[in-house]
């Protein structure tokens, strides 16, 4: 998943599902889904992508 580009949610070590998505294109969207879900967003986030890869 280093080379991706995709965002996740990660807790207590295992992705975890929220609206029954694992991952997300982008931080914008991860955070309306966790929002509309109750999921709280701290240090929880991970960004898959290596540094300098938001170029497409």
């Amino acid at each position: 998943m280093a080379f991706t580009g995709l965002w996740v949610i990660r807790r207590q070590g295992a992705l975890t599902e929220v609206g029954g998505r694992l991952y997300w294109p982008d931080r914008a969207s991860l955070e309306r889904a966790a929002a509309q879900a109750g999921v709280q967003l701290s240090d929880i986030i991970i960004h898959t992508g290596r540094p300098g890869s938001d170029r497409r």
